[in-house]
């Protein structure tokens, strides 16, 4: 195994919805390793032009007005993730090759509730998709579908249980239907060389439903390229 996998393999996810860390050492060597795997899995960064983030929020308006404002000043859209909510709409741009200046002087006469650009930190952990189908953090991570009849502090039961077996929820939609609140999201099982033990997929199956979970969706994620050769045999 090289250098890089087994580096990639420390990096696996170890806490969710925002735990704390476990030390300023931890941070700093995950820090000092991201650096060093974002050019192997996104290849989004180089000395010249590290990744920025751009982050904004206000009344929606049409995503192509948007991203054709960010494409004026250079830069190049490599990933981005969008919502609306309650009559607003949040917008991130993970971009290249731009100019933060540049950046914010096209969005000036724009109305936002919030508007920054950020250098990008950690984009080895932005993996809602593609995934790599030689990572090797891919064996842990599994995309979800959970219904569960409302309560109060549902949510947080399911999310506490799933934070203390050391499984991470990067990306996660929460909406109603009907009187169940239903969670869509990606999943990562802990990897074992973390402080967390690596743990069997069938106790958190287990455990979810002694919650009164219906678990609809809990498979593995099929990385790329494989999935792009399926997609056109």
């Amino acid at each position: 195994m090289s250098r890089i996998a087994r580096a990639a393999l420390k990096l696996a996810p170890t806490a969710a919805f925002g735990a704390a860390p476990s030390g300023a050492a931890r941070a700093r060597a995950l820090d000092n390793a991201s650096s060093a795997l974002t050019m192997v899995t996104r290849g989004y960064a180089d000395a010249a032009s590290p990744p920025l983030l751009v982050a904004m929020m206000g009344v929606q308006r049409p995503l192509n007005q948007i991203h054709r404002m960010i494409e004026n000043t250079g830069a190049e859209v490599k990933e981005s993730r969008n919502v609306s909510l309650g009559g607003r709409s949040s917008n991130m741009f993970l971009v290249t090759g731009a100019d933060p200046m540049a950046l914010k002087r096209e969005f000036a006469n724009e109305h936002f509730d919030f508007f920054s650009v950020l250098e990008a930190r950690n984009t080895i952990r932005d993996i809602k998709g593609p995934y790599c189908e030689t990572s090797p953090l891919l064996p842990f991570v599994r995309r979800a579908t959970l219904h569960v009849p409302y309560k109060p502090g549902v949510v947080n039961e399911i999310a506490d249980f799933l934070c203390s077996k050391g499984v991470t929820l990067s990306h996660l939609d929460e909406y109603r239907s009907g009187k169940d609140v239903v969670l869509e999201g990606i999943l990562h099982l802990p990897t074992g060389l973390a402080e967390f033990p690596a743990v069997e997929e069938s106790y958190i199956l287990k455990k979810l439903e002694s919650l009164g979970v219906s678990v609809r969706e809990f498979g593995k994620v099929e990385g790329r390229p494989r999935a792009e050769k399926a997609a056109t045999s």
